[in-house]
């Protein structure tokens, strides 16, 4: 058999190579092997990236405690690729009606998210065919009375609107610049950005993009809920980040912390303004964390608690005196 010419060397994302390696993996097993340039071609996989996801990603895949018998096994050999799951897999899952209503609803919301990628091999959805089939047994084994009851549980991955989420996943895939009005917390003003969009990530309620900012000239992390306006350009990203984590910027960079040691009299703040964290203490004080809206509205917290309130942590960027130089102000302007 003749192999078929490999696909084309454009680099995919990594949510592209992901959806296609879930669609590889079932295929490969059910050929009982297949040649890499043969996936290749049938999957728009680029070579590379293939090999590189079934020998690095692949090969670790598995179940707790992670022994031979619980990880997916992957051999290539002479360009043929062989695919064997782990004893695990070939056990029948056990799911209580409760726990396969979740795993139903949930997969009926990531296949609502894919609807119209047009990323398949055909330049359809075929990559979410897997999805489908598994959903369509996991429905039929709950029974059409149980498995409708999953239409009305909402899963929310984030907060965010639908459009923009939208709009931001065709401008990653498409490699495509961005045009944004973006309110900036930190600094409580709204400013215009053009950015290259690498990957989005929900966390904690909130949808998060994370990219190359030319304003900032440097990577920035942007919450999706505080995007006002966004444009998908027809400008190519001209700069390429590496895939997965950024070992230097995480979420917790968008906005500016303080840690305020609250009083057992002022640890209702730690509700009334959404505290990110809270460590109780036993003589009822509470130890909390802000997000850092401006200096301004910090300085009225902390003249408002008064004594009731101790900065115990603050971000390199904030003025520790903040609120004398506040009350100080109050009352030179009371004096007049």
């Amino acid at each position: 058999m003749t192999p078929a010419p490999a696909a084309n060397s454009t680099s995919l994302s990594v949510a592209e190579r992901m959806a296609r390696l879930l669609g590889v993996v079932p295929w490969v097993v059910e050929q009982d092997g297949a040649h890499l340039d043969d996936i290749s071609a049938r999957f728009d996989y680029p070579r590379e990236q293939l090999l590189e996801d079934l020998e690095q990603r692949l090969f670790f895949v598995g179940v707790h405690p992670f022994t031979p018998d619980t990880l997916i096994e992957v051999r290539i050999e002479d360009g043929i690729v062989e695919i064997q799951y782990a004893d695990w897999f070939s056990q029948p899952m056990r799911l209580s009606p409760e726990e396969a209503t979740r795993l139903l609803a949930a997969g009926r919301s990531v296949l609502d998210m894919t609807k119209g990628s047009g990323r398949g091999p055909s330049g359809d959805d075929d990559e979410a065919a897997p999805l489908v089939r598994a959903l369509a047994k996991l429905s039929m084994s709950l029974g059409s009375e149980v498995a409708d009851s999953a239409d009305y549980i909402e899963v929310s991955l984030g907060n965010a609107p639908s459009h923009t989420l939208h709009d931001l996943r065709r401008a990653i895939s498409g490699r495509r610049q961005i045009e944004i009005e973006y309110y900036s917390q930190g600094r409580d003003a709204m400013t215009s950005r053009v950015v290259d969009p690498a990957r989005l990530l929900s966390h904690d309620g909130a949808w998060y993009l994370f990219g190359w900012c030319h304003r900032a000239r440097a990577e920035r992390v942007f919450r999706v809920d505080r995007v006002r306006t966004l444009v998908v350009l027809d400008s190519d990203a001209e700069v390429d980040l590496p895939p997965g984590p950024s070992s230097t910027l995480t979420i917790d960079s968008v906005d500016r912390t303080v840690t305020i040691r609250l009083a057992p009299e002022a640890a209702w703040a730690a509700d009334y303004y959404s505290a990110r964290e809270r460590t109780e203490h036993p003589d009822g004080s509470v130890d909390a964390v802000f997000a850092v809206a401006s200096e301004s509205w910090l300085a009225r917290l902390l003249v408002q608690l008064g004594p009731q309130a101790e900065i115990i942590d603050i971000h390199e960027a904030i003025d520790p005196d903040l609120r004398s130089a506040t009350a100080a102000r109050m009352l030179e302007r009371y004096r007049r």
